[in-house]
């Protein structure tokens, strides 16, 4: 069985868990941490993905460049990101 591992996480990242705890959207500390760790490693692969589609884009001849909005728009559409997620 893995060791319990206890961590200070300050006056503020306490209050932000123990509001999601009493808020009833998680049961537990630990729920919270796990679910913590699940978006950041979601974060991590979509900033990957990004940014090899990206290199990949940039291999492209200069006769195919677009505009950098529409790179933009095309790199989130392709990647599956809303207006939502990018900010």
């Amino acid at each position: 069985m893995a060791e319990m591992i206890h961590a200070d996480l300050g006056p503020e990242l306490e209050a932000v868990v123990l509001n999601l705890i009493e808020s009833g959207k998680y049961s537990s500390r630990t729920q919270v941490l796990r679910e913590s760790e699940e978006l950041r490693d979601w974060r991590e692969a979509k900033g990957r993905a990004f940014t090899e589609l990206l290199e990949r884009r940039l291999a492209t001849p200069s006769s195919d460049y677009i505009p950098v909005e529409e790179a933009f728009d095309r790199l989130y559409r392709d990647l599956g990101i809303t207006g939502e997620d990018s900010e």
